[in-house]
């Protein structure tokens, strides 16, 4: 059984539907640090015909906080967000229209509602947890092993970001094959100047929904992606 594991992001970019896509189960990873400063956990990019706009959410901070914990601060963002997507991106901010108009006290509950809003509207069906009701303990490569191990896996999925952390021969051992994902940054018919592909994922149902429909990613033996990577 393939397992990804991934922080809520805030209308994530199209390569997090491709790790959703792919998986057999997806845990949101909601119970590890907020990070400090501008994160993907609060703010998304569009584009737009003046550039590039970044979407913040504003959340209270603490010391030492959870993602799960983080609260959002006011409450004007819905109408103001809502507004720049519904500018921008009019078709695709339809789908997310009606979670913009509920009230939202913490961000990690608001950033899965979204995502399983837009996988919908992508015909993902992939069956999702999060960390905080799997009661796994550890951090960095030992938490994410025993996540697997919790809900099962026999493959893990995962960017380029994890060569960094993971213990490979130890998830081996343990019965649990890394792959990596080389992503599909394959361009589609996008509006205003030079095509990025790291904008969210509402881009591309907005301006190519037949792209939309085949998001996807190349996996790659941990050992292959590693001997290429050095």
């Amino acid at each position: 059984m393939k397992v990804a594991v991934m922080q809520p992001c805030y209308l994530p970019w199209r390569g997090y539907f491709a790790l959703l896509r792919l998986a057999d189960v997806f845990i949101h990873l909601d119970d590890a640090p907020l990070p400090r400063g501008r994160s993907y956990q609060t703010r998304t990019t569009i584009k737009t015909a003046q550039g590039v706009r970044r979407l913040s959410l504003p959340v209270r901070r603490q010391a030492d906080q959870l993602i799960r914990d983080a609260r959002l601060a006011g409450d004007s963002w819905r109408r103001k967000h809502l507004a720049s997507l519904r500018q921008h991106l009019p078709r695709a901010a339809e789908i997310v229209a009606p979670i913009y108009e509920q009230r939202w006290t913490h961000l990690a509950e608001l950033n899965v509602a979204l995502a399983a809003a837009m996988a919908e509207a992508l015909a993902i069906s992939t069956p999702t947890r999060s960390s905080s009701s799997l009661d796994v303990t550890g951090r960095g490569s030992d938490r994410i092993l025993d996540l697997c191990r919790v809900v099962g896996a026999t493959v893990y999925l995962t960017g380029h970001g994890g060569a960094g952390y993971l213990d490979h021969e130890l998830f081996e051992s343990e019965g649990v094959e890394i792959r990596y994902l080389d992503y599909d940054l394959a361009p589609y018919d996008q509006p205003h100047g030079p095509f990025d592909p790291y904008v969210t994922a509402l881009d591309v149902l907005e301006h190519a929904p037949d792209a939309a429909r085949r998001i996807g990613a190349v996996l790659r033996p941990w050992r292959a992606f590693l001997a290429t990577a050095s």
